[in-house]
């Protein structure tokens, strides 16, 4: 079958749950399908999970355009080698120096693909969202942590290990509130959803977010983004006073990558971005603003995400697109089929 014929897969393999979208080589959306990520379980189960997904994913796409399956890309969050489409290591969910793509590639009949999953966001915002034409780019996402990504001429940048844009690990605090990767004072550890459902506990068990203890009491994994937003609508100051503290870290960390990389543009989304919305963005642009040293005022952009829990499967499906041409043109690569 023609490749222009064909349908590319895009999966976000997250740490809660997992979403996939089927589009065709120019993009168009054919259908999605998501699922739980198996809680505590070993590399064996998460992979049964994802084929899963996939399979009920493809049977949808095929039904509607009558089309097989052309690539697949995942993104994955933690360090690969993605010429060996081997994930290095993922937190809570097994993998360690696992060759996921070939696997997978194997299962499909199909080259797969690995991407990091907040580089394959910010590459889905470059390709079809907010950051169309942009050149020199940052891509910050905000949920149970806080990720990122770079652009430089265009194309993703990944650093000399792949490991480039982890924003969220950029130390804003000395001492500070500890992060989950051993330090102190991260980005993340004062703007992510973790930092604010933390932040936000505290304040409850002071009496100032009541609606937030009468629905999480003192659990974090309660607090997820849509319960800390209806505690704020609801009017619990103690919840706006934590959320309000992490939009104003995350301008501290945006007024860092302003000076450092002076992108044009930079695309803020997540989970927490997307329940929040342009509030939480304009609370953290003014932060931004505050930090930044005279004359760099304006020089950057800073966009919403326009495709919101899509953007990783987005970009997880161009990578795998433009993978698949590569390799009818040339030896497979990044795990892909050989």
């Amino acid at each position: 079958m023609p490749k222009d014929e064909r349908i590319y897969i895009g999966v976000d393999l997250g740490g809660t749950k997992i979403l996939a979208a089927a589009f065709d080589s120019k993009l168009k959306l054919l259908a999605t399908e998501k699922a739980k990520t198996p809680r505590e379980a070993d590399a064996t189960s998460v992979v049964q999970a994802l084929a899963d997904v996939v399979r009920r994913l493809v049977a949808q796409a095929e039904a509607s355009s009558g089309r097989e399956i052309g690539g697949v890309g995942v993104s994955v969050p933690g360090p690969l080698d993605r010429a060996k489409g081997i994930v290095r290591y993922t937190p809570n969910m097994g993998f360690k120096d696992y060759k996921l793509g070939s696997e997978l590639s194997s299962l499909f009949g199909a080259p797969v693909f690995l991407e990091n999953d907040v580089q394959a966001g910010v590459y889905g915002e470059l390709r079809a969202g907010a950051l169309r034409g942009k050149l020199n780019a940052v891509g910050v996402f905000v949920g149970t942590g806080v990720g990122g990504g770079i652009v430089i001429d265009g194309k993703l940048y990944r650093g000399s290990t792949g490991s480039a844009g982890e924003v969220g690990h950029m130390i804003l605090q000395e001492g500070g509130a500890a992060c989950g990767c051993g330090n102190y004072g991260c980005l993340e550890a004062l703007a992510s959803r973790t930092a604010m459902a933390k932040d936000a506990i505290a304040q409850a068990s002071t009496g100032k977010a009541p609606i937030l203890f009468s629905v999480a009491g003192s659990d974090l994994r309660k607090c997820r983004s849509s319960v800390l937003f209806e505690a704020v609508e609801g009017g619990d100051k103690g919840v706006k006073k934590a959320v309000d503290r992490a939009a104003s870290w995350l301008g501290v960390g945006l007024a860092n990558l302003v000076h450092v990389l002076n992108p044009e543009a930079i695309v803020v989304g997540g989970g927490v971005v997307t329940r929040f919305g342009q509030k939480f963005l304009d609370r953290a642009i003014a932060s931004m603003e505050d930090h930044l040293m005279p004359g760099l005022s304006g020089t950057a952009e800073i966009l919403l995400s326009e495709l919101g829990d899509l953007a990783v499967p987005t970009g997880a499906a161009c990578i795998a697109i433009e993978g698949s041409r590569r390799d009818e043109d040339g030896p497979a690569r990044d795990g892909g089929k050989r």
